[in-house]
């Protein structure tokens, strides 16, 4: 290759590498997103599978099901010819504004891992190559390009570097630096983070590439051991001279055709079309994953409801009664096919003639309907919305709605479209909440089946749904005014075509940044709660179900150099169900603060009435460590642990001691 053809690989082609036709090295195409692909020019037929998202995934608390629904969207990649998909994400969920939350896995580093690596290895197992994002410390939307997250080496390790560590493991070909600086320098310029962590650390051996126009100096970015940049190397164009030929660039580029000819992704046959056919098998297990991962909040009799005693009209109303395309925005929205609106879905379910839909009912409709069904959360446009590029707001827009109709009628059911914690004030008035999530295409007839008992409910909470933003450990980001930005330096001022490009502004006097410190350290979601000792709305692992579960018989025992936790799970009740057992780890005296509890396993079990299953898990000795800064090491120290065993954070059922 030629010193100009190696710089124009290293660059990229908007969605996917350049083609270098003088040595028959075709082009690398790239797709968005998590939840099913996001056609662009590089998919080549009509419609694609729209997948609940990540986040409901991660809800489910099933790597089983992760592994099935990649490898679905990994089959219509493949189909189509993509060789890189642009996920999945992991970033954490440590603040609940920020509006990607929806494509990641939730507030645990335990939880999102195992669920991450159960995403690379069925995207993978098809042939596609899983792209972990966004590395590291993306945990907001605001001025994405300009924040800089200030993360202590231990919470980076124990908490926000972990997914990324599990999805390294699995195996994944590719990582996506994120937007953010990391302790004062952007990611994509990141040596530390990229080659002394990432590469040399975790042992990654794949292409890493940048998120879309995320780097501002071109000489800086070579260094730090990204190999693309993306979309089209503008900052490496600007500081073309000093870097053009240069060795740095050379390994770029050697990077880059290591990773694709080890994927195959050179192979004249690496399209394989016959796979596209497969439609009814992936629309169910989208189908299946809704069922999995819907939460109910809170229910107090009204569910399920028998569709044949229904009297009198049911009201329909909320601001997602009508929405079509059941998707966060962004990169992350899938179309989709077939889609069908809860409120056609209602209909359906309860027959035409008994649904009532009103836009902004009155109080006379509220207080007369039989049963009232809202589907609230954001919309799907505009200023509020849930998307990347952006945080949302605290307080539902139809947070007045759900206010008047839980109090008018006590048959009201509220649905949430959201992707995490939104204001609840009423939260003791409705006759049953439910967390739907975005669903995608098979949102509105899994949540019909919930609602009328032909699935029992069984997700859990992946995060904790505080009872205000006040309570969280990003508190006060919410308060960021100009005040607070600092001015970029002069010298990193880019010229007027990049600087806008960067940073999606006309203005170039706001080229500013801001410090979103994580003075919590580790700890974020329920350890940040616990250590509080804060009342939550719901908690982290929470889920209602239409059946009972009771814990027993807890035995916890060494095995070598791992604890064995096994412990008897009963239904009690009267329906077949899925339940979701957590186990928990307490250190109880170390030598550094930490959490109150960790999650450390769990388990889905499905159990018909009556029935009992012993669980048995084993606790390897990493599930009693903690990162050492002052060695830059993982540490355990001998002593006492608790080993906590219940069906959420805050509802533990048995525990033992064990000593290490």
């Amino acid at each position: 290759m030629t010193p100009a053809e190696r710089f124009k690989l290293v660059g990229g082609d908007v969605m996917g590498t350049f083609p270098i036709k003088r040595l028959g090295i075709p082009a690398v195409h790239f797709t968005d997103a998590s939840a099913g692909i996001r056609k662009n020019k590089n998919y080549y037929y009509d419609k694609t599978t729209a997948f609940p998202c990540p986040q409901l995934l991660a809800a489910t608390w099933d790597t089983t099901m992760a592994y099935q629904y990649s490898r679905a969207i990994g089959e219509e990649c493949r189909a189509s010819g993509i060789h890189f998909l642009l996920g999945p994400g992991m970033n954490i969920m440590r603040n609940s504004l920020c509006g990607r939350n929806f494509e990641y896995v939730g507030e645990d580093p335990y939880l999102a891992g195992q669920i991450i690596a159960s995403y690379v290895r069925g995207l993978q197992s098809i042939g596609t190559a899983a792209t972990l994002k966004h590395f590291a410390g993306n945990e907001t939307d605001f001025r994405r390009r300009l924040s800089n997250s200030i993360i202590s080496d231990r919470a980076l390790h124990e908490i926000y570097l972990q997914p990324f560590k599990q999805g390294v493991d699995a195996g994944a070909k590719a990582v996506m630096t994120s937007y953010n600086l990391v302790n004062g320098e952007w990611a994509a310029q990141n040596k530390h983070l990229v080659t002394d962590i990432l590469k040399d650390q975790f042992g990654f051996k794949g292409l890493v590439m940048t998120d879309w126009n995320s780097v501002w100096n071109g000489e800086k970015f070579i260094q730090s051991g990204v190999d693309l940049e993306m979309p089209t190397g503008l900052a490496m164009q600007r500081d073309s001279s000093k870097i053009f030929g240069s060795k740095r660039i050379d390994q770029m580029a050697k990077e880059i055709l290591r990773t694709c000819i080890y994927a195959g992704f050179y192979d004249k046959n690496y399209r394989d079309s016959s796979l596209i056919n497969n439609w009814d098998e992936r629309a169910k297990i989208a189908y299946q994953t809704n069922l999995e991962g819907i939460v109910l909040l809170k229910n107090k009799g009204i569910l399920p409801i028998d569709p044949t005693t229904v009297k009198g009209k049911i009201l329909v109303a909320g601001n997602n009664a009508m929405r079509k395309e059941l998707a966060g925005g962004g990169s992350a929205h899938v179309h989709g096919y077939d889609n069908k609106t809860y409120l056609e879905m209602v209909k359906e379910t309860f027959g035409e003639d008994n649904v009532n839909y009103v836009e902004d009912p009155s109080t006379k409709d509220l207080r007369s309907a039989s049963k009232i069904i809202l589907f609230c959360g954001f919309p799907e446009k505009g200023k509020d919305a849930e998307s990347e590029g952006r945080d949302r707001p605290f307080v539902l827009p139809d947070n007045d709605l759900i206010t008047k109709a839980v109090s008018l009628n006590k048959n009201a059911i509220v649905c949430l479209q959201t992707g995490g914690p939104v204001q609840m004030e009423w939260e003791d008035q409705p006759a049953a909440i439910i967390q739907a999530f975005y669903g995608g295409q098979t949102g509105s007839s899994a949540l019909m089946d919930i609602l009328t008992g032909k699935a029992n409910p069984s997700g859990k909470l992946p995060y904790t749904f505080e009872k205000r933003f006040a309570d969280s450990p990003a508190a006060g980001y919410d308060q960021i005014t100009s005040e607070k930005l600092k001015r970029v330096p002069d010298d990193e001022i880019l010229p007027e075509r990049l600087a806008n490009v960067f940073t999606n502004d006309k203005d170039t006097a706001r080229f500013y940044t801001y410090d979103d410190t994580y003075s919590e350290g580790i700890f974020v979601g329920y350890r940040w709660y616990d250590k509080k000792g804060l009342d939550v709305r719901f908690p982290f692992g929470y889920g209602l179900s239409y059946t009972t579960y009771a814990y027993d018989s807890l035995n916890v025992n060494k095995k070598g150099d791992n604890v064995v936790v096994s412990f008897d799970v009963k239904n009690t009740g009267k329906r077949a169900g899925d339940e979701i057992a957590q186990v928990y780890v307490t250190d109880k005296k170390c030598s550094v603060e930490r959490p109150l509890k960790e999650l450390k396993g769990f388990k889905r079990i499905s159990l018909a009435p009556g029935e009992t299953k012993k669980v048995e898990l084993t606790l390897k000795p990493d599930a009693f460590k903690f990162w050492d800064e002052s060695t830059k090491h993982w540490k355990l120290e001998p002593g006492v642990f608790n080993i906590k065993v219940g069906a959420s954070s805050r509802d533990i059922r048995l525990n033992e001691d064990v000593t290490l």
